[in-house]
């Protein structure tokens, strides 16, 4: 075998450089990392039939872009960015950032510990595509948190429509306040509600006692409704009044109203205060019975 006196003494010069086609050598960082920059007019990456995977290192993949900006076509079946563990940080140049859509659409799923989108001083703005725009939350939730000079989000002609998670929506606006300015905007959202009702047998105290006291303070409307259920007709007539407290100490009421048998009447506050009741007894010696309806919705 050849003595080869480079490689007994050596070796390390041994190795082989690789030349660009302008006769420079490739050069990488400490960890043996390459890094790509791109000419002034641009890098143009072409993506296989099958797509285009990229699957950052442990440490995250930065991508700087060139002072025209960076632009990214997905290829037909789409483009597939794999965060890596600690989560993926987009930060847009100076400029902005634009993210066109494929025809069929943008899929954005989050990794498990959220998705970062770092807006530029002059704001972010989403453009959604003609189809709509459509954003799913993680377990966890969303949170968006708007740049110092606002969040601007354009809806598409059809329409904005904003699905809440099962745990619900939370938006918390900025310190000065948020402003939703819109020439026709529904909101759509379910009531909620408060409906009890129940029957106060063998009233016969003509002085009168206090039924169950509720707590209104939190309902937009709310009213009782009374109905003398006594039997048989023509016997047994029944009053009642409406009750209001702030403190569920001190009461102020209405006047009394009496209910012959199978009457009905509905109590509907003219004033608010925070605690509510109707105070009821029988008229006369026949006992009697009570029914009522407690409803309201916030």
């Amino acid at each position: 075998m050849p003595n080869f006196k480079i490689i007994q003494d050596s070796p390390d010069q041994a190795r082989i450089k690789i030349y660009g086609s302008q006769n420079v050598a490739l050069n990488t960082d400490a960890s043996g990392n390459m890094s790509v920059t791109p000419p002034a007019n641009g890098l143009t990456v072409t993506a296989a039939a099958d797509g285009l995977s990229i699957t950052p290192p442990a440490g995250g993949l930065s991508i700087t872009p060139p002072s025209g900006g960076l632009s990214v076509t997905a290829p037909a079946n789409g483009l597939t960015v794999t965060a890596a563990a600690d989560g993926l940080s987009i930060t847009p140049p100076a400029g902005g950032l634009s993210i066109t859509p494929p025809s069929g659409g943008l899929s954005v799923t989050a990794p498990a510990n959220g998705l970062t989108v770092t807006a530029a001083a002059d704001g972010l703005s989403i453009t959604p595509p003609a189809g709509g725009l459509s954003i799913t939350p993680p377990s966890g939730g969303l949170s968006v948190t708007a740049p110092a000079n606002g969040l601007t989000v354009t809806a598409s002609a059809d329409g904005l429509s904003i699905t809440p998670p099962a745990g619900g929506l939370a938006i918390t606006p900025p310190a000065n306040g948020m402003l939703i300015t819109s020439s026709g905007l529904p909101v759509i959202s379910a009531l909620a509600t408060t409906d009890v009702s129940y029957n106060i047998t063998a009233i016969s105290e003509t002085a009168g006692s206090a039924d169950t006291t509720y707590t209104v303070l939190s309902l937009k409307d709310w009213s009782f409704g009374l109905v003398n259920n006594s039997a048989p007709a023509g016997l047994g007539e029944v009053w009642a009044k409406l009750q209001l407290s702030p403190d569920g100490t001190t009461w102020f009421e209405d006047e009394a109203v009496t209910l012959s048998v199978s009457t009905a009447y509905a109590m509907v506050p003219g004033k608010f205060l925070k605690y509510a009741r109707v105070y009821y007894g029988a008229v006369g010696t026949t006992a009697v019975t009570l029914g009522i309806y407690f409803q309201g919705q916030s």
